[in-house]
């Protein structure tokens, strides 16, 4: 049966669908733009419109599928539209669920997100599905998708992490594990995994190694809390995600993010991918 991949145009889920491919899994995308998966996974010829934010979800959309990786839309609404979608897949004959959440959901701390993520992890739980959660710390994607302009402008990582360690996390290697725990879902049947790299870095360690790499000697700023709202939120980042972010970092400040989980080698059967070899491989991204 194929299996129903969602995001796949995003960071994560377009690493899902290359290593489905991999596999050889025939996979069904769904998608807002069904055009837009052609850059994504391009070998995918089963596309069809999946909108997770519309009103009402088409459970035909899921006949023929046994497995489902659910990604969250990072919308104010998404728990109300994730039990939606939900609904749907169990009544297109879904059987197992591998849902995308966060490392932040098993906090103590508080913040909308991290509750959110909570509350949708429950509701997978208890959708009638077996189901695998993966709860990935910070990827090193993040470095490209937020600081790449900076280092290239100002050669520099502007963060508030100030020393604290963060175990970053490839999105590839989620990708990997994501479909591991989709085709294999007896292995991993109600189970919930922490996935992190194989070793906790500071910014300045990252600056350090993406500055080797292209040949810049690279800063890091380590700036206030406040200082870094005001920037997001100037950014357009919504008040709720700018909260969840510095959450993150408050969070590593304190030592809580160190921890390195050993769940990601046993499931991928390989170590995590290392600061060096992901920099190495995206060189071009910072210059």
């Amino acid at each position: 049966m194929r299996v129903f991949v969602t995001g796949a145009t995003g960071t994560v889920g377009r690493e899902v669908c290359r290593a489905l491919q991999a596999r050889g899994a025939p996979q069904r995308v769904g998608a807002r733009a069904p055009s837009s998966v052609a850059e994504a996974a391009p070998w995918c010829d089963d596309v069809v419109h999946l909108d997770l934010e519309a009103d009402s979800i088409e459970s035909e959309l899921f006949r023929g599928t046994g497995s489902f990786f659910f990604m969250t839309p990072l919308i104010e609404e998404q728990v109300e539209r994730s039990k939606r979608v939900l609904d749907a897949a169990i009544d297109g004959g879904v059987e197992h669920i591998v849902r995308l959440s966060s490392r932040s959901a098993g906090w103590d701390q508080s913040s909308a997100l991290r509750a959110w993520h909570r509350e949708i992890d429950d509701a997978v739980r208890t959708s009638g599905a077996s189901w695998t959660i993966l709860r990935p710390c910070s990827f090193f994607q993040n470095f490209i998708h937020y600081q790449a302009a900076t280092i290239r402008s100002m050669a520099a990582i502007i963060l508030p992490q100030d020393n604290g360690l963060i175990p970053y996390i490839d999105a590839a290697d989620i990708g990997d594990a994501a479909a591991s725990c989709l085709l294999d879902s007896d292995a991993h049947q109600n189970q919930t995994y922490v996935l992190t790299g194989g070793r906790a870095y500071g910014a300045k360690g990252v600056a350090a190694e993406i500055g080797r790499v292209i040949g810049t000697p690279l800063s890091y700023i380590s700036i206030e809390e406040e200082q870094a709202r005001d920037m997001m939120l100037q950014a357009g980042t919504p008040p709720w995600l700018v909260e969840a972010g510095l959450a993150v970092f408050a969070h590593a400040r304190a030592g809580g993010e160190a921890e390195v989980a050993p769940a990601l080698a046993t499931i991928i059967g390989r170590p995590a991918t290392t600061l060096s070899e992901f920099v190495e491989r995206n060189a071009d991204a910072w210059k």
